[in-house]
């Protein structure tokens, strides 16, 4: 039973966990509930590189901004956020143009020789932004929460009619769930894939910028001693359920990339839904205005995060009352 708590903040992925570490060190009594365990979260299996990506929404960029700055701060503690500033490259294979990354992205420069890339890539972008290594970064969070006397609970999920009476605020950041939460809204699945594996010796990322015709995409991600392989889109797929023979083409893909890959022992699979939507959704609900919406972040939940957690602060009116950390 969800009692005591000014806030009830639904979802404990980083989209949850970061909204209740902004209400909470602002001095609200929040009680996060959940219906999975931590390794059944989407966030969990989230590569995870800063950047937009599957985002639609007018402010996406001031937000994903702002967690770049909260990002930056926390890489100066590797070991302890799992926040780490990395280089690498994004390119493009043909005549496909690799997209630029865009503002907040750090030392900025055109692969002027197509030497340096993998065979059958022709051109891309050298850059630097945080790479977050989600099993260490998801216990920071909830670290801190501790540390503010927040517990995550796990429970059953939570029903449509239940939803405005949970609490005096209620804070929806379900993700892909939400569509069971709030019927008919238009949020929907986008499977992806993450292999984890031993680090032969890379320290480098590599993101293949593609037209996603065949529903996969490249990209090697170092954290430390291991490395983060991907992935798959996979429009509409609700299974989470790992596929042997998705997780081959994955790795072969990412050894033509990356050839130090070759042999590298396989550590786990991984396997996410994304929770698209036309337009992310940060706002009050029309009929319950108590009720704070914050899903549909796409494959940029990571990203969007911090940005993302100060307008629900905001909007919950929490934002007047006297800052404190717990």
């Amino acid at each position: 039973m969800i009692v005591n708590a000014d806030v009830v903040v639904l979802g404990a992925g980083v989209s949850g966990l970061t909204c209740a570490i902004r209400l909470a060190e602002a001095g609200c009594r929040v009680t996060v509930h959940s219906a999975d365990p931590p390794a059944g979260i989407t966030s969990y299996a989230a590569g995870a590189i800063w950047g937009c990506y599957l985002v639609t929404h007018d402010r996406g960029v001031d937000w994903s901004l702002r967690s770049l700055e909260i990002f930056r701060d926390l890489a100066r503690d590797p070991a302890v956020t799992g926040v780490r500033m990395a280089s690498g490259v994004v390119a493009s294979r043909g005549d496909l143009k690799a997209e630029h990354p865009g503002p907040g992205a750090e030392d900025v420069q055109p692969v002027e020789s197509t030497a340096t890339l993998p065979p059958g890539f022709t051109n891309g972008w050298w850059y630097r932004v945080p790479l977050i290594d989600m099993a260490v970064y998801l216990a920071y969070l909830t670290a801190r929460l501790d540390d503010c006397g927040v517990r995550v609970q796990v429970g059953d999920r939570v029903t449509p009619e239940q939803l405005p009476g949970l609490g005096a605020t209620v804070v929806n950041c379900t993700g892909v769930d939400a569509g069971a939460l709030v019927p008919g809204d238009p949020v929907r699945p986008v499977r992806g894939d993450l292999l984890v594996v031993g680090n032969p010796g890379i320290d480098r990322f590599f993101v293949e910028h593609d037209d996603d015709r065949d529903g996969l995409t490249t990209y090697v991600l170092p954290q430390g001693d291991r490395v983060m392989l991907g992935g798959s889109r996979a429009d509409g797929d609700w299974s989470r359920q790992p596929d042997p023979e998705r997780a081959g083409q994955i790795l072969r893909r990412c050894v033509e990339a990356e050839p130090l890959l070759a042999g590298a022992r396989l550590l786990d699979h991984r396997v996410g839904l994304r929770p698209a939507r036309k337009t992310l959704r940060v706002e009050a609900d029309g009929r319950h205005p108590h009720v704070i919406h914050n899903y549909g972040h796409g494959g940029a939940g990571v990203t969007l995060s911090w940005g993302c957690a100060d307008e629900v602060l905001a909007l919950t009116g929490a934002a007047a009352r006297t800052t404190r950390r717990c």
